[in-house]
C-alpha cells in the first residue's frame, strides 16, 4: 500500500514522526506501506536537520526538475493548447516576449501565471495580440 502526500513541506515534525510509526506498527503486522512525500526543496532540507534524522535516513530524495531548459516549448505548447492550433504563436507573442519569458521563468505555473499578466497588460492597453488566421 502506498501513501501520498502532496504539499508534504508544510507538514509539521510530529506529524513525520507519526508516519514514521504508521508504517512501523503495519509493518509488524506484516504488513508493508510506503509514505511519498511531495514538496518543495524545503522538505529535504528539513528532513536533513538533526531533529529528522530518524526519519531522514529512511528517506530516499527525487529532485523532479520539471520543464527546465524547455520553458520556450512549454510557452509554445501551452499557446498552440489554448489556441486550439488555431493561431500562430507568433501571431500572440514576439520571439524577443517569448526568449525573455523563457530566460526569467523556471516552472510551469510561473509561465502560466506571467503569460496571463501579459495577455490581461495587452488586453487593457488596447494592445492587438490576437489574429485570427
Amino acid at each position: 500500500m502506498a501513501l501520498f502526500i502532496d504539499e508534504a513541506h508544510d507538514l509539521n515534525g510530529h506529524t513525520l514522526i507519526g508516519l514514521k510509526r504508521l508504517m512501523e506498527v503495519i509493518e509488524d503486522g506484516d504488513g508493508r506501506l510506503s509514505v511519498v512525500l511531495s514538496g518543495h526543496p524545503k522538505l529535504r532540507n528539513d528532513l536533513r536537520r538533526p531533529t529528522m534524522e530518524e526519519i531522514g535516513f529512511r528517506t530516499d530524495v527525487f529532485n523532479l526538475d520539471g520543464i527546465a531548459g524547455s520553458q520556450r516549448e512549454y510557452i509554445h505548447w501551452l499557446l498552440k493548447s489554448c489556441t486550439k492550433n488555431e493561431t500562430a504563436v507568433e501571431s500572440i507573442l514576439t520571439a524577443e516576449a517569448i526568449d525573455q519569458l523563457a530566460a526569467r521563468l523556471r516552472t510551469p505555473l510561473q509561465i502560466q501565471l506571467h503569460l496571463a499578466l501579459a495577455l490581461e497588460a495587452g488586453y487593457q492597453t488596447g494592445e492587438t495580440l490576437y489574429r485570427p488566421t
